[in-house]
């Protein structure tokens, strides 16, 4: 369950009992994990990281995790530090999604607010991961990380991204990979060249977990769905609901359709289904994330 806290500020007055009401009730409903994403200044929202820690002991049965957190707002001992905090907070349930974020103004204008260059960030992030793993590891050498993470090497570490440059990466140095692909079958072409770089690195593929993030509104009236995701997309990116999908995998529709759908993105070969309710309606979220958790394990 991808957790409202954009849509907490979008829509429900920055109260964050939206974002943590969310998180209890999709522990209740049966979800296995709680996400939620990162942004300064594009698309603003509540810190991530503090909203897991917060969820740490209010949510005790999921895992915790980023979908995706941008390093590079970040210096990396902090975040090495807040990593292994979260690591004691949380023993083995931390999942750090992390992502050099799209190629867009808002993306130059947010990390030129925290003084880092914007060029390079894929580099750059590759950098900063390398660093934090170091500092948990205690292999730095420069300086010693206290506290150390409960899990040896710390928290894992899973790469966001689509491109072939990000797939190639995906397979050679992370723990998992959560894409936005928009249809299933490019999901499992792009799972394909994952494998293939996994094993051309001698590393096991079946090691490295496959998330996909997916987008879903519900409706019994398919077109009261669609008008929803318009609603959501243009408030939370600033484009139309049509936009969004064909870079995002999206779905409107039914609660059975949208099972079914889901269930495609299992059968191309993801693990991990983060589920986002396309809605500004957070009266309904929390029901229709039930329901479709429930459609699915049904299916």
């Amino acid at each position: 369950m991808l957790l409202p806290s954009r849509e907490a500020l979008l829509w429900g007055g920055a109260d964050a009992e939206v974002v943590l009401g969310a998180a209890r009730a999709a522990q209740d409903a049966g979800f296995d994990s709680a996400w939620v994403g990162d942004s300064l200044l594009a698309r603003p929202r509540f810190e991530p990281l503090t909203v897991l820690a917060a969820l740490s002991t209010a949510t005790p049965r999921l895992e915790l995790g980023t979908a995706v957190l941008l390093p590079l707002l970040r210096h990396p001992l902090t975040l090495a530090h807040i990593g292994a905090t979260l690591d004691r907070l949380a023993p083995g349930r931390v999942i750090l999604g992390v992502g050099a974020a799209a190629d867009v103004p808002g993306t130059h204008a947010e990390l030129a607010a925290v003084g880092v260059p914007s060029t390079r960030r894929v580099a750059a992030l590759l950098d900063e991961v390398d660093r934090c793993r170091r500092l948990w590891s205690g292999d730095a050498g420069d300086v010693e990380l206290l506290p150390t993470p409960a899990t040896p090497g710390g928290p894992r570490l899973w790469l966001g991204g689509n491109g072939p440059r990000m797939l190639r990466l995906a397979g050679r140095l992370f723990d998992g990979w959560m894409p936005f692909t928009p249809t299933p079958e490019a999901y499992a072409a792009a799972r394909a060249v994952v494998v293939e770089e996994a094993e051309r690195m001698g590393r096991d593929p079946g090691a490295i977990e496959t998330a996909a993030y997916l987008t879903i509104t519900v409706d019994d009236r398919p077109g009261a769905a669609a008008e929803q995701l318009d609603r959501y997309m243009l408030g939370y990116y600033g484009v139309p609901g049509a936009v969004m999908a064909g870079v995002q995998a999206c779905h409107t529709g039914t609660v059975d359709s949208a099972a079914e759908w889901v269930a495609a993105y299992a059968a191309a070969g993801a693990r991990h289904l983060i589920l986002r309710m396309g809605t500004p309606e957070l009266d309904t979220h929390r029901d229709a994330a039930a329901a479709v958790l429930s459609a699915v394990r049904s299916g």
